[in-house]
């Protein structure tokens, strides 16, 4: 189930000798649990940049009972808030039907948003794409019973938050997906970036990046130490019928996503098969040696591994080299996600869930690597919990439409160095929702020149 203390070796790309770096999982700890037959799902975590004992999470309560239609509208979201470092947790479930893809930030004064897509009682039509975000006024402890409705035609909506720039601090970005018809009817889709410079109580006109003609899939941003958004996004043909390989992009602005430029390829290293998988995109804004770099993972098309470029000029240009990361034995049936994070020293970690397909004792898998050499090279996968996916009919329902819970997970860098993590799974018949710290010993060190 869990490994306590686990050495990683990492060569240093000409660096001289192995440098030993430490790598210690503590035991999870339960935050909340579900019965039969609701599952939690997509866990988010979001850490109060002022006070590190406070911590907000979002999560997915799923139903996997009933009929199709049934088990969407009772689909809920709530949100976990924990004022003692992740000890104790309180919570709160929001009025919304059909949701899903939460989200959660707070600001360095204390605000904090809650970001979900559902259907909202008394919004027409009903429609479970409604962008919709909640706003706190005391880091997630209580919330305003009225959210701001963004607009409708959204998937998967992530946040960015800017938290430290001169002009920009504590403006909040979020993006979508974004699917519309256009003049002839004819589906568009582009890369779409809500602001708000007021702690999330209201949004400015959102920006829409629409490339070409493909079908775009909007990912993940992240936000520079000055202020500098990157968004990412995936294209891929409209259709049942997919790229063989999918080509990843980035757009930046400077200008707090009034503007952007023209979109900078990462790759065209991304999957399928099997299914769409979300990539993820992480920026280092520690005071270490990678200052400003950005970290792109995905997993690599024809089912191959977990793999990470980075870019150390703001996303203009990436590494040719594409570092595999997780387990070196793979099974290419297997569904594999991952959730990447950078601590306050500048270390790379990759959590990665790994369902697999003919073990019934380690059915589903959580691993963690890192890298101190700015994602040249990365460790040994670790083991941080494994569980068996069950037998029952519940199960068997829960594992089709969820098989790793979801498409990313909670991992929050701490001040001291180290992570922690979120994450749901199935423990003794129940859904458990477990969080851990995972402490790094040891600092990002550049390679002498």
């Amino acid at each position: 189930m869990h490994r306590l203390v686990v050495a990683v070796l990492l060569a240093w790309l000409g660096a001289g000798p192995a440098v030993a770096q430490g790598i210690r999982s503590a035991p999870p700890t339960e935050v909340a649990s579900e019965t039969d037959p609701r599952r939690f799902s997509e866990p988010h975590l979001a850490i109060h940049p002022a006070d590190p004992k406070q911590l907000l999470a979002g999560v997915i309560i799923s139903w996997v009972h009933g009929p199709f239609e049934e088990t969407q509208t009772r689909q809920r979201c709530a949100a976990f808030v924990s004022r003692d470092g992740g000890g104790t947790w309180s919570r709160h479930e929001f009025a919304l039907l059909n949701c899903g893809d939460p989200q959660v930030a707070i600001l360095p004064d204390g605000q904090a948003v809650f970001i979900a897509l559902a259907d909202f009682p008394g919004v027409e039509p009903r429609r479970g794409d409604w962008l919709i975000v909640f706003h706190s006024s005391d880091a997630g402890m209580t919330w305003d019973p009225a959210p701001t409705i963004i607009g409708r035609g959204h998937d998967h909506p992530a946040v960015a938050v800017d938290l430290g720039s001169p002009t920009r601090k504590g403006w909040i970005y979020v993006t979508t997906h974004h699917v519309w018809r256009d003049g002839n009817n004819q589906l568009a889709s582009g890369i779409f970036v809500a602001r708000s410079r007021n702690g999330g109580k209201s949004f400015d006109t959102p920006a829409i990046i629409s490339p070409n003609n493909l079908h775009n899939f909007g990912e993940m941003p992240a936000v520079l130490s000055d202020g500098t958004l990157i968004a990412s996004f995936v294209d891929d043909s409209w259709g049942s019928t997919s790229l063989e390989r999918r080509r990843t992009w980035v757009v930046r602005s400077t200008d707090g996503a009034t503007t952007f430029t023209l979109p900078f390829l990462i790759n065209d290293m991304c999957g399928p098969p099997p299914s769409f998988q979300l990539s993820a995109l992480v920026a280092d804004t520690s005071e270490g040696p990678f200052r400003d770099r950005l970290y792109f993972g995905c997993r690599q098309y024809a089912g191959g591994p977990v793999v990470v470029t980075a870019s150390g000029d703001r996303g203009a240009t990436w590494s040719g080299a594409r570092v595999p990361v997780g387990s070196r034995v793979l099974d290419p049936t297997a569904r594999r996600v991952m959730t990447m994070g950078v601590t306050s020293n500048g270390v790379v970690g990759v959590l990665i869930a790994e369902r697999r397909t003919n073990s019934a004792e380690r059915c589903l898998e959580l691993s963690f690597s890192a890298s101190f050499d700015g994602g040249a090279t990365f460790g040994l996968p670790q083991l941080v919990s494994s569980s068996p996916c069950g037998n029952s009919s519940a199960d068997e329902i829960a594992n089709r439409l969820f098989p790793t819970y979801g498409d990313y997970f909670g991992i929050i860098s701490l001040p001291d160095g180290n992570y922690r993590l979120l994450w749901p799974q199935m423990q003794a018949g129940r859904s458990v929702l477990l969080t851990t710290v995972i402490t790094v010993d040891g600092r990002a060190i550049a390679p002498p020149r």
